[in-house]
């Protein structure tokens, strides 16, 4: 901001809009009297007593007055304050002209339970993030993104990620890596557990090897016939083990979540969720980030080896301008054999921690004609997967179904909001018994609580150029906002379907505020009015302290009750002791002692010429 914008910019805030406007009008009462003061005092040293008189009344009287004066001083006194006391009467208006823009954004940090009554009735749960304007990504605002369409308009707000998380509570796995078939976060002893889909990344009859207790591998050849069905696989849907004989996927849905198509082929795109998996009165909330990045090379034309190189050394390494490491250049050297050998490959990892799960895979797909095997299209394609414990919690009371149902099932919700369930009583076994208490069939509510989906940002998958495909400042713009995107959103889940109390928002509302230029013009109508009484007050002759009718009375003193009368035809000034002041002919006038005591023929004699004053 530069100093003449900082000078015209309204930053200095004040309690209200009407005491900004007393202010205002303070500064212009204040003009107003020093314009009162200086004429009085110019009229003083004039001795214009009329003109001082004229200053009472109305713009027709002075009219008169000063057309009757022509081009004199006291005519000019008069016209002068006759325009300057309106234009300083509306010196506030000027001073409201000058906004710029005449409020300041105040900002107040309440939780978000105190705001509730501002959420929207039904808030979407989805934010979608595709082809920036202009193909800049940084014309992509995350915060507004994350959190519009959250709070009913008008209600300005953010969330400064600032999240009362608590913590991830687990149990002991009950069962090995090995014999799980895979990762899974374990959450109670009757085998309630969260993980990564373990069959969907591995191609048929390829062997999945345990390393240890935390991490396994594949890597193996793959027919091409196999190809389109793993191309086809579904990514980033969580796996939930509610005990030993129950488990269900959660699943995009293809109502309202893009992400059921852009999870599966051969697309670049990044998908963040919150979701929680409720049993009885225990409820955990998980964060999932699943990014997969493709090219695709349509039949005869192969992928340049450069491309194959510089495509999984970004997808694979948060650093890609490092050395190539040993294990990303064995899956470089793999990927170039496999195509020379127009074959397919499919290898990744699977790892666990003890608040979160993870895979990764590459996978180079020969897709083939289902009916004469003949080949279509080539897929490279690296997945990433994470899945993390963030809060665990014991709810006030437990989960209730949304309907009886006389199989196992759960409840399904987005946004917090309970959707349907998973009870289909057509695959019930005509030996199945209806519970009298459909809540023992119960098995607990699955929340996708908010969904954050980046496309075309980051790449078009569709290409075979590795530097469209992966777009590299689009990934390192993401990179950038990965862990500020995983806060906001994680805010907006608790809003949504969590403990709104353990969010924080920032409320912003318009607070009146003035401008530097404005306080100084505030300032100086207060400097002329002292002025001017200072120069009133420190007059030479001494006896205009009070006032010009003092002045001219001698002091300041209760003043007598002076009226008009008609007399003879003519306007007399009259005092209750009898004083009168009349105009004569030839405007003379003739001064009448208070106290004395005259006939009117008395006083039509004094009206010669002999006696005029």
């Amino acid at each position: 901001m530069s100093l003449t914008s900082s000078f015209t910019a309204s930053t200095l805030p004040v309690y209200r809009n009407v005491l900004k406007n007393i202010i205002f009008r303070a500064s212009a009462l204040c003009l107003q009297l020093a314009v009162y003061n200086l004429s009085s005092y110019t009229a003083f040293r004039s001795e214009a007593y009329t003109s001082f008189l004229m200053f009472a009344e109305g713009h027709i009287q002075r009219l008169l007055f000063v057309s009757s004066r022509g081009w004199s001083r006291a005519a000019f006194i008069v016209l002068a304050f006759a325009a300057l006391s309106p234009l300083a009467g509306m010196y506030d208006a000027l001073l409201w002209s000058l906004d710029s823009p005449g409020y300041v954004v105040r900002s107040s940090r309440v939780n978000a339970s105190a705001v509730q009554d501002q959420l929207l009735t039904t808030p979407p749960y989805i934010a979608f993030v595709a082809n920036p304007a202009g193909g800049d990504v940084r014309s992509i605002d995350v915060d507004a993104t994350v959190t519009g369409n959250l709070f009913k308009s008008g209600f300005n707000f953010t969330l400064p990620a600032v999240n009362d998380l608590g913590k991830g509570e687990v149990v002991p796995a009950r069962q090995s890596l090995a014999a799980a078939g895979g990762p899974r976060i374990w959450l109670d002893d009757e085998g309630l557990s969260v993980g990564i889909d373990p069959v969907s990344p591995i191609a048929p009859r390829c062997n999945l090897e345990t390393r240890d207790d935390r991490s396994q591998a594949w890597a193996c050849q793959t027919a091409n016939n196999e190809s389109f069905g793993m191309f086809l696989a579904p990514l980033g849907q969580p796996l939930v083990w509610w005990d030993g004989a129950h488990s269900e996927y959660i699943q995009a849905s293809r109502k309202d979540n893009p992400w059921k198509s852009l999870g599966t082929g051969g697309n670049t795109a990044v998908m963040k969720q919150v979701f929680t998996v409720t049993k009885d009165r225990r409820r955990h909330t998980f964060l999932e980030t699943a990014f997969k990045a493709s090219m695709l090379s349509m039949f005869p034309a192969p992928f340049d080896n450069a491309d194959i190189t510089k495509m999984i050394r970004q997808a694979l390494s948060d650093d890609f301008g490092d050395d190539i490491r040993t294990a990303t250049q064995n899956l470089i050297d793999t990927t170039i054999a496999t195509q020379a050998n127009h074959s397919s490959f499919s290898g990744g990892t699977f790892l666990r921690q003890d608040l979160s799960v993870s895979a990764s895979t590459i996978e180079f797909l020969n897709v083939t004609n289902t009916f004469d095997q003949s080949p279509i299209y080539a897929v490279l394609r690296a997945t990433t997967t994470n899945i993390t414990l963030i809060r665990s919690e014991t709810l006030p009371v437990p989960s209730t179904p949304l309907s009886p149902c006389t199989l196992p099932f759960s409840n399904l919700a987005t946004g917090g909001r309970v959707r349907s369930t998973t009870c289909d009583p057509s695959n019930s076994s005509p030996n199945t018994t209806t519970s009298s208490d459909p809540g023992t069939r119960f098995l607990g509510q699955l929340d996708a609580s908010a969904v954050f989906i980046l496309t075309e940002v980051l790449g078009d998958g569709g290409t075979a150029q590795a530097a469209t495909a992966l777009n590299a400042t689009g990934l390192r713009w993401y990179q950038d906002r990965a862990a500020h995107i995983d806060q906001v959103l994680a805010s907006r889940a608790f809003i949504l379907g969590g403990t709104r109390a353990s969010v924080l928002v920032d409320v912003q509302h318009a607070a009146p505020a003035l401008s530097r230029l404005q306080l100084l013009l505030e300032l100086l109508p207060v400097l002329a009015a002292t002025v001017s009484i200072l120069l009133i007050m420190r007059d030479k002759k001494g006896y205009f302290q009070c006032s010009f009718f003092a002045a001219k009375a001698g002091g300041c003193f209760a003043p007598p009750e002076i009226g008009l009368e008609i007399d003879d035809g003519r306007v007399v000034l009259t005092t209750p002791g009898g004083g009168v002041l009349r105009v004569v002919p030839g405007g003379m006038a003739l001064r009448v002692p208070v106290g004395s005591r005259f006939s009117r023929r008395d006083v039509r004699k004094l009206f010669t010429p002999q006696h005029q004053n």
